[in-house]
């Protein structure tokens, strides 16, 4: 029997035996990605209604009408749901959300898994479907990542190339969904390429969200998110209104980024010993209380934005609303929920520009309510998400309005200013990087003398008394797995280490294994502390051959375990990224 090689090899070597075949290539595979993302992007728009619609039996506009009953209960059963999901898919559920994209270019090459792919569709859909005050389009960049990253591991591409297509993947997921090509190419640059884009990939990334956009564009019958009033232009002499509007868009977004961070502090470490699955359910909880009397937190949130536009709300439902919005969020994803950030902002800067639109028509300011509106979801999105010019290119698409470019501008611009100065950070998606040690303006030496081994430390305690008999000890070698074992005293003070290699030698002399104490053979080893650095813990465990070292507090009490070979990935891994920052090499089409 003839073997055949796959087709995706056969073809890519025809592509290869014509002329400009790397052209060739490029185009097919944008077209290939732009089309597969568009069509999933549009079946996940879809199947997210009608889940919606499952559970609720009725569409976001009209959960102001539902019994309050429904409003508490669906968001708990959503809770869980997810809880029950991440209990059953542990790993695959932390690997959430626009960052892991991100982390996947940087550890992976931007390899993503079917089964990461797979479930980072359905578990969100959960989320959004039972009200989830999250969005979707955090999980549909993921989703078309993983898109791409299948089809260029089908086709078997070079690592440069399968970085280019995962991020071409993720903006064609944003123009799929936004309906705006240019915001989707500008979001792979700022957020998945990290402003690290070549010349030769430009290209890449406009045909693939070109094609999603059109692919959706034709299976949604050509939706618009928002209807949008007249837009009038104000004044000069107004101008600065939005540039406290940007500044006020900034303070949301670092409010944002520190409710998230206290929210992430207390989970991992305050409440690390309360079961996973209890905290979906507790966001259920909080998301349904809050919806009896305010309706318009639960779900995506456009509704409540059309609802803004149109300038239906009073002063102090706006306010409320910001207010409950960026905590429901903050809480929501951070508690174990899934989804995304994008449309949460919008409705923030959707509430913040009604407020000041109401706040201006009482001073008598003759300025455009919708134009205020639109200028809060700019500043808030980019703000949020870190995304400038990505932001200011959406409202623009979205709108087809050219007349809010200017003071869209300003504001956008107020908005980075505020950021940079109180945090320094450009995003909450480059703030979890760095708490990853996966980027820094720092040298990766500098890195490695500054990172502790705390998030490597592992909280088993494989221990023994110094006075008991090896006959005891024996068994829990084969019991741990385990090759060392940790010596402590009668004060469980940590004294050393037992390696099973010493004990090879006698181990068949059952009566000299009552006879002789651990003490005897146990090893004296260098003991580290929760903030020792890498830099440290290498050179510490520089001449010592056993696989961990323990973990002590300033007592010598023992608090975990840290192995060599956890702490030498972790420190190539920084060295690798910063090698890559520096070199800044060529990511692709070669």
């Amino acid at each position: 029997m003839r073997f055949r090689f796959p087709f995706s090899w056969r073809f890519r070597r025809w592509l290869r035996t014509r002329e400009q075949s790397e052209y060739a290539l490029t185009i097919f595979y944008a077209l290939l990605i732009g089309g597969g993302v568009g069509v999933v992007g549009a079946l996940f728009y879809r199947v997210l209604l009608l889940v919606q619609k499952f559970f609720f039996r009725a569409s976001e506009e009209d959960f102001a009408s539902l019994p309050g009953l429904t409003l508490l209960l669906v968001p708990i059963f959503g809770g869980v749901i997810q809880a029950a999901l991440t209990r059953m898919y542990p790993d695959v559920a932390s690997r959430k959300g626009v960052v892991e994209v991100m982390k996947s270019l940087k550890l992976k090459q931007g390899v993503i898994s079917a089964g990461t792919t797979l479930f980072h569709m359905v578990a969100p859909v959960i989320a959004i479907g039972t009200g989830g005050s999250v969005g979707p389009e955090g999980p549909a960049c993921q989703l078309g990542a993983g898109i791409a990253s299948r089809i260029g591991q089908m086709f078997r591409v070079s690592p440069g190339r399968l970085k280019v297509m995962v991020a071409a993947g993720s903006g064609a997921a944003i123009s799929a969904i936004f309906n705006a090509p240019l915001g989707g190419v500008f979001f792979a640059l700022e957020i998945i390429l990290l402003n690290d884009l070549k010349d030769v990939t430009f290209g890449v990334l406009i045909l693939a969200s070109v094609v999603a956009n059109v692919v959706s564009h034709a299976l949604l019958g050509g939706h618009s998110l928002f209807q949008f009033p007249p837009l009038e232009l104000p004044s000069v002499r107004l101008l600065p209104i939005f540039l406290l509007l940007g500044m006020l868009g900034g303070l949301l977004s670092v409010g944002f980024m520190k409710w998230s961070g206290t929210l992430a502090k207390l989970v991992w470490g305050r409440w690390r010993n309360v079961p996973r699955w209890v905290f979906p359910p507790l966001a259920g909880l909080l998301l349904g209380i809050t919806a009896q009397w305010f309706p318009d937190v639960l779900g995506v949130g456009y509704h409540g934005i059309q609802t803004a536009l149109s300038g239906e709300y009073v002063l102090l439902v706006g306010l409320a609303l910001l207010v409950l919005k960026v905590l429901l969020t903050g809480t929501t994803i951070e508690l174990g929920g899934f989804g995304g950030t994008f449309a949460p902002s919008l409705f923030i800067g959707a509430m913040l520009g009604g407020v000041v639109a109401q706040l201006a028509a009482m001073l008598h300011l003759p300025i455009s309510a919708p134009l205020l509106v639109l200028t809060g979801m700019g500043t808030v999105l980019a703000g949020m998400n870190g995304i400038p010019l990505t932001a200011f290119l959406l409202l623009v698409e979205l709108t087809g309005n050219y007349d809010m470019v200017l003071p869209m501008m300003i504001a956008v611009s107020g908005t980075t200013m505020v950021i940079q100065f109180i945090v320094h950070e450009r995003s909450l998606y480059i703030f979890k990087l760095k708490k990853a040690r996966l980027y820094s303006e720092k040298d990766g030496a500098t890195m490695l003398a500054e990172t502790s081994i705390r998030e490597l430390m592992k909280p088993m305690k494989p221990v023994v008394k110094s006075s008991s008999p090896l006959q005891t000890v024996v068994p829990l070698f084969a019991e741990l797995d385990l090759k060392d074992l940790v010596v402590v005293d009668e004060a469980n003070r940590v004294t050393g280490m037992l390696d099973f290699a010493d004990l090879r030698h006698i181990i068949a002399e059952f009566e000299a294994l009552k006879i002789i104490r651990v003490a005897e053979l146990a090893e004296t080893v260098p003991i580290v502390h929760a903030e020792t650095s890498l830099a440290e813990f290498q050179f510490l465990a520089r001449d010592c051959h056993s696989e961990y070292l323990p973990v002590c507090d300033r007592d010598g009490q023992l608090l975990g375990i840290v192995f060599q070979s956890a702490v030498n990935g972790m420190a190539q891994t920084i060295l690798r990224s910063q090698q890559e920052e520096q070199e800044n090499n060529r990511w692709a089409f070669k």
